[in-house]
């Protein structure tokens, strides 16, 4: 397929190769600025807000100054891509919204429950003792983790690189390029003790990026792990193409993130040695946010036919985006 006038392939690849690049970068340089800044910040302001943030590692300060550069440089990227409408990305936009949205809950509690179950049920999980209190104290960060992080990640995934992939190969192939691409982000995890800065320097949070990769989990659970990622892009990604929007993915997705955290704040993987219950069974990966095994991935696969089967009846919308002449 040809490329469209507002999306020449090679440059406009070069450009979004260029943002993450400079997401990095800048995320780099700033987290060391916003560790040292918090310092200076009395523990008690904020109803001890300030002091909970000063007592974070320096690995996620950089995480979340990752996150910030990816929203600040996105305008940016949007205009130099020459995107003048979400129709050039395949985002159509919904006539009901609040229904799709609804769907992809429905279907990520639908995984969600049957996981829980499971893991309670097979004897890999335990219940911390104080889990209701976890919970309750913590719900609300936890909404908003999962609103903000599945807003975020369906925007640039589904959104803007799904979107790129659609003006240049089949929607099919798209859906799985970016999923490949969102299943290894994920493996590019901030390991904690390699940023257990005292004090960071300027260059710290370089350093941390250069480590990424260092401690990929054994060949068995990184396969399970992989699979499961990819698994949700596909998913999503379809999501996507078939409603012609973000707000299915957007529920789907959210709903995962913020039932994973319940589960992680709920329950500990208490498996000695942490395989042996593979190919059902793993140690959860990605900072507990990946779960692994066949029991995970069979979930996930579900509450993507559920949501298949509930959007069976939703008008289609123009499989190819627009382009402009």
């Amino acid at each position: 397929m040809a490329c469209g006038d507002s999306f020449p392939c090679v440059r406009s690849l070069g450009k979004i190769f260029l943002y993450l690049l400079l997401v990095l970068i800048g995320g780099a340089l700033a987290a060391p600025i916003a560790w040292h800044l918090i310092q200076m910040l009395p523990p008690d302001l904020l109803g001890g807000l300030i002091g909970k943030l000063q007592g974070m590692p320096f690995h996620r300060y950089l995480s979340r100054s990752l996150q910030v550069a990816a929203i600040l440089l996105l305008l940016p990227l949007l205009r130099s891509l020459r995107v003048r409408s979400l129709g050039e990305l395949g985002l159509y936009g919904s006539t009901r919204p609040m229904r799709d949205l609804g769907i992809g809950i429905l279907a990520g509690l639908f995984c969600i429950i049957l996981l829980d179950t499971a893991s309670l049920w097979s004897g890999a999980f335990t219940p911390f003792p104080w889990w209701r209190l976890a919970l309750f104290g913590s719900f609300f960060r936890l909404l908003l983790t999962a609103v903000v992080v599945a807003i975020l990640e369906e925007f640039l995934f589904r959104g803007i690189l799904l979107g790129f992939f659609r003006q240049v190969t089949t929607p099919a192939l798209a859906i799985v390029l970016s999923a490949l691409i969102f299943s290894g982000v994920h493996f590019l995890n901030l390991p904690a003790a390699a940023s257990r800065d005292t004090s960071p320097l300027w260059f710290s949070g370089l350093s941390v990026l250069g480590s990424l990769g260092s401690s990929f989990p054994p060949w068995p659970v990184l396969g399970w792990a992989f699979a499961t990622l990819f698994s949700a892009g596909i998913i999503l990604g379809w999501m996507t193409v078939r409603t012609g929007s973000l707000f299915a993915a957007i529920g789907l997705h959210g709903s995962w993130i913020l039932g994973q955290q319940a589960f992680n704040l709920s329950a500990y993987y208490l498996v000695k040695p942490p395989g042996t219950l593979l190919p059902f069974f793993g140690p959860p990966q990605c900072n507990g946010m990946v779960p692994v095994g066949m029991i995970p991935l069979g979930a996930l696969i579900l509450a993507g036919i559920l949501a298949g089967i509930l959007l069976r009846e939703r008008p289609r919308p123009v499989l190819y985006p627009l382009r402009r002449d």
